[in-house]
């Protein structure tokens, strides 16, 4: 299996093959640079080409190996309370908008499953928003009333596949589930060829937007191109303020075997606290995998993320009749301060690069949409959904709230951080694979010892803008919690908005 840091693999990315794409070179030059192989930017480039441009994939490290490999894997409208909260917030318009637009997502992706005859566990469902508490039932009334308003064919229902009792539930026929690994994996194959192509281990540093071409610039070398799609899960360019503007949550999911019959169909998101996530996917003859996330938080600011695998295994335990728990990841997405996800021109300057972020943990379904809006832009072509997700937008009254609360919270760790941390001893006490935060004089080191027994200490701040990392148990990783850069135990960046690996301790700046 492919190094990329991750110790944890989800089931997605155990269960298909790696893939080996080559490095960025030599100069080169296309029609459109997509940056990021995850749903977005392996969509938006197979769009394209089918269109004619030329394009190149390019990913930092493998594709299909970030965010899009290890969710839960669902393609649905129903994405919690989301539709009392758009009315409340947009009103009916948008709320229409928006479930007719994922809709079309959705139907998207069905529709290339099929003419390109894609073997990826693709099945049609029902999607179900429950809960188990008395006092939320009229909430989940309140949530049918308004998916209805906004053109959802959804119902009131009591009536689940699950193996426990619930007392309410929003019921979404005609949804779907996949393996997006088994599903992407060949469209990016189509990729390469007739002067297009995919390019992994190649990182973007930099992208110049001149008036007649953009300029991106990788760590040896350099692409130009007419247009740039950064789908990147955050921006790395942060003159967008994405960082600012949406906010790191992590969450985590574990995998089981079951009986083909004991496994629920359906696709199920609890409301309220723990959120449970569950579903079930296709596996040897007989069998099914049960899929379960939840325990979600900010990275960075739980003390052992261990708990959170064990809360699920748990609840798996208890509610369901398997005997062990054989996968288990993490991941984290960003979630918009007005609860929309930003898709379109990177800022109100910019005519030729794009970008696609804030999926708010419905990853799959906004970045087919993503690809769909963003291609129809580079083509030309008028799409009535745009103006809603139109990455420029400034809602004071739908954002302001959360934009103050959230880079407050930011504030805060900056400087409390730092003034927390305790003067590290001559020899930093560590057992085998774990790691620490320590302060010597004015500088915080990252400091872990690997599995051999050596001491690596590493610079704590941050590469994007200097936050304070933190470790992660469960990982082996160093997190940021500001604004959700993630690195390996001895410092190459996981995913960005840092572009840059965290310094060695010699190179470690004064807090």
């Amino acid at each position: 299996m492919a190094d990329t840091g991750v110790v944890n693999p989800s089931l997605w990315v155990a269960t298909t093959p790696d893939t080996d794409y080559p490095r960025l070179e030599q100069d080169l030059a296309v029609d459109v640079a997509v940056l990021g192989g995850g749903i977005t930017g392996i969509t938006t480039a197979y769009l394209l080409k089918q269109a004619g441009k030329t394009v190149a994939l390019v990913e930092a490290n493998r594709i299909v190996r970030g965010v899009t490999g290890y969710t839960t894997a669902k393609l649905t409208v129903g994405h919690g309370l989301v539709y009392s909260q758009l009315l409340k917030t947009f009103g009916e318009d948008a709320a229409r908008t928006y479930a007719a637009s994922n809709a079309a997502a959705i139907e998207h992706v069905a529709q290339l499953v099929e003419e390109l005859r894609i073997d990826c566990d693709f099945e049609r469902t029902s999607n179900f928003v429950y809960t188990d508490a008395d006092d939320q039932v009229e909430v989940i009334r309140d949530e049918v009333t308004a998916a209805r308003r906004a053109g959802v064919d959804a119902d009131f229902t009591t009536d689940t596949d699950l193996p426990f009792p619930i007392v309410a539930a929003v019921r979404v026929d005609g949804q779907a589930q996949f393996h997006p690994r088994k599903y992407l994996l060949p469209l990016a194959a189509t990729l390469s060829g007739d002067g297009s192509h995919v390019f992994e281990r190649t990182r973007a540093r930099e992208v110049q937007e001149k008036s007649d071409r953009c300029v991106v610039l990788t760590e040896t070398n350099r692409i130009t191109a007419e247009h740039v799609v950064v789908a990147t899960h955050l921006p790395f360019l942060d003159r967008g303020l994405f960082f600012a503007k949406a906010h790191p949550a992590m969450s985590y999911a574990v995998a089981a075997d079951m009986a083909e019959g004991a496994a629920p169909r359906g696709m199920y998101l609890s409301t309220g606290h723990p959120t449970r996530s569950i579903r079930s996917t296709p596996s040897a003859v007989g069998r099914r995998t049960l899929i379960v996330g939840g325990e979600g938080h900010k990275p960075g600011l739980e003390h052992d993320t261990r708990r959170r695998y064990e809360a699920l295994e748990q609840f798996v335990r208890k509610r369901f009749d398997v005997d062990h728990v054989e996968h288990c990841w993490s991941t984290h997405d960003y979630i918009p301060v007005d609860g929309l996800p930003y898709i379109g021109p990177l800022t109100r300057r910019s005519h030729r690069v794009y970008v696609a972020t804030g999926f708010a943990k419905w990853g799959l379904t906004k970045g087919a949409l993503s690809a769909m809006l963003i291609t129809d832009t580079l083509l030309g072509r008028s799409n009535q959904w745009a103006p809603l997700y139109d990455a420029r937008r400034l809602k004071p009254l739908a954002s302001a709230r959360s934009f103050a609360k959230e880079n407050g919270e930011v504030a805060v760790h900056f400087v409390g951080a730092r003034l927390k941390r305790r003067e590290a001893s001559d020899e930093v006490e560590l057992q085998p694979n774990e790691g620490r935060v320590v302060r010597v004089g004015r500088r915080h080191l990252a400091t872990y010892r690997d599995g051999g027994g050596t001491l690596h200490a590493l610079s704590a701040r941050c590469t994007h803008l200097g936050c304070l990392v933190e470790w992660n148990t469960a990982e082996r990783t160093w997190d940021c919690p500001c604004h959700g850069s993630r690195f390996v135990a001895t410092g190459a960046v996981i995913e960005g908005p840092a572009v840059t690996p965290l310094r060695p301790s010699d190179a470690a700046e004064d807090a």
